[in-house]
């Protein structure tokens, strides 16, 4: 009788140890994906920054080369958002520059926002460029940089500024 007790006891102790060894086992691999947000932001401010401090002269671009050959840039001292700003105006006067500003802030997006992330550059809510590989609704984070922009327009009779113009850019993967 004291064996078919001990038998219990030990058989007892083997589930309890498998059962605690089986819960640390599980607490100790499972852990939750925390995005890492600081490259992220490192890589908005980075293109906004980009934007803003390059000149179109210093961009190596194909298709600037051949805005500037076709005379659409005609300021080589422009930064790239000033150009943009500048195609914006123009598009907002009737000149329709909208396939010149796609293809423009595509080629300028090139090699700075990674090819599996979403962009979007609105110029006062206006849709300038759009790249999603997923929907934002789906997104767990979405990052948005606002810049003001300027531009002096310089016409064959006039010279003028043309703005306040408010840039966003929004990535998320």
């Amino acid at each position: 009788m004291n064996k078919r007790g001990a038998y219990f006891f030990v058989i007892d102790a083997l589930i309890a140890a498998s059962v605690i060894f089986v819960s640390l086992i599980i607490i100790f691999t499972t852990h939750n994906m925390v995005p890492d947000t600081s490259s992220s932001i490192r890589m908005i401010e980075d293109y906004t920054n980009f934007l803003t401090s390059t000149k179109v002269r210093e961009f190596q671009g194909d298709y600037v080369k051949s805005l500037i050959n076709d005379s659409n840039i005609t300021n080589l001292d422009n930064t790239l958002v000033e150009q943009l700003t500048e195609f914006y105006y123009y598009n907002t006067t009737g000149k329709d520059k909208t396939r010149i500003m796609w293809n423009f802030t595509q080629e300028i997006s090139k090699g700075v926002i990674p090819d599996q992330r979403s962009v979007i550059v609105y110029m006062n809510r206006t849709l300038l460029y759009n790249r999603s590989v997923s929907p934002i609704k789906n997104s767990n984070l979405v990052l948005s940089s606002k810049k003001i922009c300027f531009i002096r327009i310089v016409n064959n009779t006039q010279t003028f500024i043309y703005g306040p113009v408010m840039m966003d850019v929004m990535v998320w993967v």
